[in-house]
Formats: structure tokens, C-alpha cells, sequence
């Protein structure tokens, strides 16, 4: 919009009253913290934060929608053991949803949260307000294939639908309750914010057929199509429209940008409505510029 101020336009998700997840995604690099080689890169000195802003302005510019950051919370070593430099996921976010404009906003899980579901509300809900409703509220499960981890999954699904939508929130679970609980400012969006599960496997199939607006799966088209024929049952028997839960991919793109275009509209076929793809140098510009193009090209659902 000619002449708006910066922060002022208008959601990407551009539906008012129902709730529409983005469909061409960016994993958001992991910050590099090597001072001894290049003092920039050091999250201490802010430069590094420098560097992921400029990756998020390119990724707008370039046809991306949305951007994630990962969760790294309770993950602070290196693969050789040592301690690490990493970003809180959502500071992060919400330093990003001042230098961006249009794209979503996320934070992919790692695994289950290490929050309460309902301070995770309460911070995606600021994310929104701050970006002018652009916040994506995501929960997951990592690996975790029992019954507790499921079942806790599902209460916290439907403690963050009621803080997202209902003016006060009551809640008597297994492993949460609330009592009466306010969450104001209240989401942009009349629809609320979009509830996303990260799981790769359809053990998780019937709370994001509950109460999830979509579910981000990785892996290989055989694993999206065991989440898609998951999905496609539980929808069934809770009695809930399939069209109103969407299946995103989540990779990285083998062979560069150039088989991009490819290789996300085969696994577009299979039922997919969206993708967060991942860049293995994805602080390089002409890479970046490059995906988001190709990604233009893809026909989801």
C-alpha cells in the first residue's frame, strides 16, 4: 500500500473471519555464534540479529509468506556437547515482527513445549497484536509417540483455541487446568490466530483433527501420505470437514532452488496445502531470492 507506514499493512493471512495458515514458508536459519572467526556473527555483539533481520526483509521481498523460528528452549549444546549461543524463539519473533511488514510469524517446535500452553497464548497473542496480525501459535510433540505426550497435546490445543477466541477460559484437565483466564489485548483477527501442530507421525492425527487449523509434517512423501490418510480417519470420526484442517510439508530442498519447484509440487499432489522449506546456506541472498521465486510457481491446494 502506497504511502502506509512501516508495520501497518495488512495481514498476509487475509481472511477476517476464518482462519487461513500461510503456504510458502521459511525456516528461519539457527544464529552462527563463532566470534573467534567472524566477531559479527557473535549474538552478543546484536550483529547476528543484524544478519537474521536481513534474512527476513529478503524473505519477504522474495514471495515468502511466513517465517519460522525454531524453538531451541531447553536445547543449549552444540553437537559436540558445549554450551551454546541461541536466541529465545520468541524475543526473537517479535524483533522480527518489527523489521517485517507482511509474512507470518511462527515459532517451529523442536518438541512438546516447555511452557504452559497458556503463557505460549499469551506471547503469540503479543506477537499478533505487535505485527498487526501476523502471529502463528505452534505446538508439538518432537518424537514422543505415547499416550501421555498425545493426550497432553490435545489439552493443550484446546486450552490455547479457548485463550485465542473466548473472552474468559475455564479448563479442568489431566495435566492443566485454568480458571477463568482473561488474555488481552485480544488477537487481531476475528477468526483468532492459527493453532499448527509440528508432528511427523499420525500418532497425532486426532488432536490436530480436533482442534488444529493444520499440522506441518517432514520427512518423505510416504510419511506426508500417512499423515494425510491419518488425518483424512480422525476428521471422519470426530465429525470434523477435512477442508478445515490443512497438511504442510516441511523440508529442506534437495538440489538447490532450481529442482525446488519440482519436488514441493509432488508433494503438493498428495494433498498438501503449503510447505516450510528449509536452505542449507540460508543466509545467502541470491539462494533466498531464488527459493521464494521458485516457490511462487508451486500450486497448493
Amino acid at each position: 500500500m502506497p504511502g502506509s507506514a512501516p508495520g501497518t499493512l495488512g495481514p498476509v493471512i487475509d481472511s477476517v473471519d476464518v482462519v487461513q495458515v500461510p503456504r510458502r514458508g521459511l525456516r528461519m536459519p539457527n544464529p552462527r555464534a563463532n566470534p573467534e572467526t567472524n566477531p559479527r556473527a557473535n549474538p552478543e555483539t546484536g550483529g547476528e540479529f543484524e544478519r537474521l533481520a536481513a534474512v527476513a526483509q529478503l524473505a519477504e521481498e522474495s514471495g515468502f509468506d511466513s517465517l519460522w523460528v525454531s524453538d531451541d528452549a531447553g536445547r543449549v549444546r552444540d553437537e559436540q556437547g558445549r554450551s551454546d549461543t541461541v536466541f529465545e524463539a520468541y524475543s526473537l519473533l517479535g524483533a522480527l515482527a518489527a523489521r517485517t511488514t507482511r509474512v507470518g510469524l511462527g515459532v517451529f517446535p523442536l518438541g512438546p513445549t516447555v511452557r504452559s500452553p497458556s503463557m505460549v497464548a499469551k506471547i503469540i497473542t503479543g506477537v499478533d497484536v505487535i505485527s498487526h496480525g501476523r502471529g502463528i501459535l505452534a505446538l508439538g510433540v518432537g518424537r514422543n509417540r505415547d499416550q501421555d505426550s498425545i493426550d497432553r497435546l490435545s489439552e493443550e490445543l484446546q486450552i490455547c483455541r479457548q485463550l485465542l477466541t473466548e473472552e474468559a477460559s475455564s479448563f479442568d484437565g489431566r495435566f492443566y487446568r485454568l480458571r477463568q483466564a482473561v488474555n488481552r489485548p485480544r488477537p487481531v483477527r476475528a477468526g483468532g490466530i492459527p493453532l499448527v501442530v509440528v508432528a511427523d507421525d499420525p500418532v497425532a492425527a486426532d488432536p490436530v483433527a480436533r482442534w488444529a487449523d493444520a499440522v506441518v509434517v517432514g520427512g518423505k512423501p510416504a510419511n506426508v501420505e500417512a499423515m494425510v490418510r491419518g488425518l483424512d480417519q480422525r476428521c471422519r470420526a470426530v465429525g470434523r470437514a477435512r477442508d478445515a484442517v490443512d497438511v504442510i510439508w516441511s523440508g529442506e530442498i534437495e538440489g538447490g532452488p532450481d529442482r525446488l519447484a519440482d519436488q514441493v509440487q509432488a508433494i503438493a499432489e498428495i494433498g498438501v496445502a503449503g510447505c516450510v522449506v528449509s536452505i542449507a546456506d540460508s543466509y545467502d541472498r541470491d539462494t533466498i531470492r531464488a527459493t521464494g521465486e521458485a516457490l511462487s510457481g508451486v500450486t497448493f491446494e
